[in-house]
């Protein structure tokens, strides 16, 4: 029996590739179908040089600090003015009102950020940035001038092409203006 077992050789086993090139296959063209594709971006900084000498003094920035309680509004060191919500909503009326007053007394400045909570609504967000966007204001109004010379509006009498046309209208002024208070807005997560 052992002279049995001795005998008989055994074959070479071949590898089968065949199933192996299948399943890399399919292995490589699920991992290509769930990766993430990431966008690298590079920001360019201009940030000044220790030679310069001469520091230039920082511009106001507006901070709007969403909070369950109410809103928080500091200029990135100091706090201005705290709003509380009024009835469980949020007082958007008088934080427009503060973001008017504030561009009154920085008429250059137009950056903004917005930080919230992680538990405020999406919906809350968009209302404060609208809030401090822009503001309509009486187109007779002073302030009107001050935010924004370049707007003027239409008062000039509309005359059909065939000369003398007896139903000459005036164009009717707008009632209200709309004036951009701080149009570059950023969101974060409040300290």
């Amino acid at each position: 029996m052992f002279k049995r077992h001795k005998l008989r050789m055994r074959k070479p086993t071949e590898l089968l590739l065949v199933p192996m090139i299948d399943i890399f296959t399919v292995l490589v063209t699920f991992l290509l179908m769930t990766a993430v594709f990431s966008r690298i971006t590079i920001v360019e900084l201009d940030l000044p040089s220790a030679a310069s000498g001469a520091v230039s003094a920082p511009t106001f920035r507006l901070e709007v600090i969403v909070r369950q309680e109410g809103f928080e509004l500091t200029n990135g060191s100091a706090l201005i003015a705290t709003i509380p919500k009024v009835d469980g909503n949020y007082d958007l009326k008088s934080l427009a009102q503060l973001a008017l007053s504030l561009k009154r007394d920085y008429p250059d400045a137009n950056d903004a950020s917005v930080l919230l909570q992680p538990e405020i609504e999406y919906d809350n967000l968009i209302q404060v940035m609208d809030a401090i966007r822009s503001a309509e204001l009486p187109a007779d109004s002073e302030l009107l001038a001050e935010l924004a010379p370049a707007v003027a509006p239409a008062s000039a009498p509309v005359v059909a092409p065939g000369g003398a046309d007896p139903k000459v209208r005036p164009v009717a002024k707008p009632k209200t203006v709309r004036v951009a208070l701080f149009s570059d807005i950023a969101v974060g997560d409040a300290p």
